[in-house]
């Protein structure tokens, strides 16, 4: 039971994180044609999204590590594991953020 808490809390607290980048992202891409940017776009919800379940899956494998061999309690191994891989998320996203701009001026590049 506690591993499917810690997965929908990394997935949601991952998802939210991506939800407000796209909100930047497409701050960002301002000044971009449709063309262009939308490659970067689907860039970036690919790697949003698959790094949600990603990291959802393997902080509850965490967690299932953490009580076993380090003799964590459930509440210390589950907010270890979740703080953890949003941390590991939150850098994802950035870099995800930086490559969907690079290949969004890549297209640009390509007229």
């Amino acid at each position: 039971m506690v591993r499917i808490i810690v997965f929908v809390l990394t997935a949601v607290f991952q998802l939210a994180a991506a939800a407000a980048g796209l909100l930047l992202l497409l701050l960002g891409m301002n000044g971009y044609s449709e063309r262009q940017a939308t490659p970067g776009l689907i860039l970036y919800v690919a790697l949003g999204l698959g790094s949600a379940l990603g990291l959802g899956i393997a902080s509850a494998f965490a967690v299932k590590r953490l009580v076993e061999r380090r003799s964590f309690g459930g509440l210390a191994a589950s907010a270890t594991s979740v703080l953890g891989f949003a941390v590991l998320g939150g850098l994802i996203l950035v870099v995800s953020f930086f490559a969907a701009i690079a290949l969004a001026e890549v297209m640009r590049g390509m007229k």
